[in-house]
């Protein structure tokens, strides 16, 4: 597979449809990943994922920090995934367009939640598509 990667940019306004989702990808005592869903356009795909995360989990997600300007920056107190998106022969790491980040709480009943959508120009001819989300693997028909 051919190292590649998906740019922050958004789809387009007009033209897609739903195809996959929603899907809970982890669901772990204080953190949970979902697939909300995948949206096909003639000119490629958007991916939307949730991850929520409470209490101390939600703690530590918001100080993992991933800087899209500058990754040796790790003065940001903002969260996004860290996300691979496989499609055909390109795989590489996914850029978000619109990162939706919430904040709530302090301590215990604390809660973060991050909605990154992305947008890969390209639909797989293969009908599957991989994404590594951290350490979690999952493939998409």
């Amino acid at each position: 597979m051919g190292r590649h990667r998906w740019p922050a940019q958004p789809p387009p306004t007009i033209g897609g449809r739903r195809v996959h989702g929603p899907k809970v990808l982890a669901d772990l005592r204080c953190v949970r990943l979902q697939l909300s869903e995948i949206i096909a356009y003639p000119a490629g795909m958007q991916i939307r994922l949730a991850l929520t995360a409470t209490d101390i989990c939600a703690e530590i997600a918001r100080h993992e920090t991933r800087a899209l300007t500058n990754r040796d920056d790790f003065s940001a107190q903002w969260s996004y995934l860290t996300v691979t998106i496989g499609v055909d022969d390109l795989s590489g790491e996914a850029d978000p367009y619109y990162p939706l980040t919430t904040n709530t709480g302090v301590g215990k009943g604390m809660e973060y939640r991050t909605v990154p959508r992305y947008w890969m120009n390209t639909l797989p001819t293969s009908g599957t598509i991989t994404a590594v989300e951290g350490r979690n693997r999952e493939k998409w028909r």
